[in-house]
């Protein structure tokens, strides 16, 4: 009964809030835990993109705030955390993106910051013939990659995360309910 009082309760939310709830499929094949499958339920409005992966699910975790930009074409910025000491690397770090002629983001890198004991990382983004990225990899420190397929409406719907050949995470959008 309270399973039942559940399910009305959250489609009723739906209805009111216009939100879909999502129905999720989340294997770990070769991840710490072994073979894990986890049907998670999340209550959600709008697109399913990298910050709805990230939010929920933690991966892509690295990826600039807009991967377009139409103010850069061609071109490579870097960012210091602290403009004071641009160049050292000891106490500061630095983000480097670099942006192809369409003006999105193709690199993504992260310079690393010794008294933070956080490793560098550079992602580089592969996209399809409709602007959505398909595929990050970074090679730099932990050989991984992270794949994207995507609904007709332009939602991610799987997403698979690979160290090496090894595939560690599918998480994979079962139905909308």
């Amino acid at each position: 009964m309270k399973t039942i009082t559940t399910i009305i309760l959250i489609l009723t939310l739906n209805l009111v809030y216009g939100q879909d709830t999502l129905q999720f499929s989340v294997t770990t094949p070769k991840g710490f835990s072994g073979q894990i499958t986890a049907p998670p339920t999340i209550v959600h409005s709008g697109k399913l993109d990298f910050d709805f992966y990230k939010k929920h699910f933690f991966t892509p975790y690295h990826y600039p705030q807009k991967m377009v930009d139409s103010i850069h074409k061609n071109d490579t910025i870097t960012i210091w955390n602290d403009s004071t000491k641009v160049g050292d690397f000891n106490t500061n770090w630095s983000y480097t993106i670099t942006y192809d002629s369409l003006s999105r983001v193709t690199s993504y890198k992260y310079s690393a910051c010794m008294i933070c004991s956080q490793l560098p990382y550079e992602f580089h983004f592969f996209y399809n013939q409709l602007g959505q990225v398909v595929k990050m990899t970074n090679n730099l420190n932990d050989n991984k990659t992270i794949k994207f397929k995507y609904d007709t409406d332009g939602n991610i719907v799987n997403v698979k995360e690979y160290h090496g050949s090894d595939l560690m995470k599918e998480i994979e959008l079962m139905n909308k309910i």
